[in-house]
């Protein structure tokens, strides 16, 4: 599975900075690392707003999608769902046309079992605020919640395995003006048009449909 060390080394090969089979060293390791983390919290923006949720019960089994905030003073336990409802989630695009809900759905430690629960979208999100601060993506390729924060070098990435290619190619675009590399080459421009379609589109995840605006 790719983890940070990887994907900084393959963004590293693609600038030319190091060779195959080199070892890059700390100052550039730790300049990874930061565009990764970064790039990471640009991705989680460029999905959309998640659903906010006062959590006010003393436990609380998050569904996809959702910023779970947990009040000043207040504790709560939040649990990652292995199984999410099919219906009554909440759109948030839907501009309250279906009606918004009395109460927002939660997910489940249970079977996904294809009735009333299913599995989490790859891709989907679980923030949680407060006290402590978190934000989990889905991986559908291993089957876990990936933490996306307070990532390591051996840490793997919290998106699916078949985007670390393109990841690193964002990774390696924000490295090239840390560290002061001259233009991509036509080749590494062709292939960061590649990642960018590759990471927005997201053509293997399934995702809520987009509905025309006449006003």
């Amino acid at each position: 599975m790719p983890t940070c060390r990887v994907v900084i080394a393959d963004a590293l090969r693609a600038l030319k900075v190091i060779a195959p089979g080199d070892m890059a060293h700390v100052d550039q390791l730790n300049a990874g690392m930061v565009a990764i983390q970064n790039v990471v919290e640009e991705l989680h923006e460029a999905r959309g707003p998640l659903i906010d949720v006062d959590v006010s019960a003393t436990t609380w089994v998050a569904n996809e999608n959702q910023r779970c905030r947990i009040q000043a003073g207040d504790t709560a336990t939040v649990t990652l769902p292995n199984a999410v409802p099919i219906f009554g989630a909440y759109d948030p695009y839907d501009y309250q046309f279906a009606g918004t809900p009395a109460w927002i759905a939660q997910g489940s430690t249970g079977a996904a079992d294809g009735v009333t629960f299913r599995q989490p979208t790859d891709g989907a999100r679980i923030e949680i605020v407060g006290t402590t601060q978190g934000l989990w993506f889905y991986r559908a390729d291993i089957n876990q919640w990936a933490p996306a924060y307070g990532l390591t070098l051996d840490s793997e990435l919290p998106l699916n395995a078949r985007y670390a290619g393109p990841f690193g190619v964002l990774v390696a675009e924000r490295l090239m003006q840390e560290l002061a590399l001259n233009e991509p080459s036509p080749g590494f421009a062709a292939r960061a048009t590649r990642a960018r379609a590759q990471i927005f589109n997201r053509t293997g995840s399934a995702r809520q449909p987009v509905r025309a605006e006449y006003f």
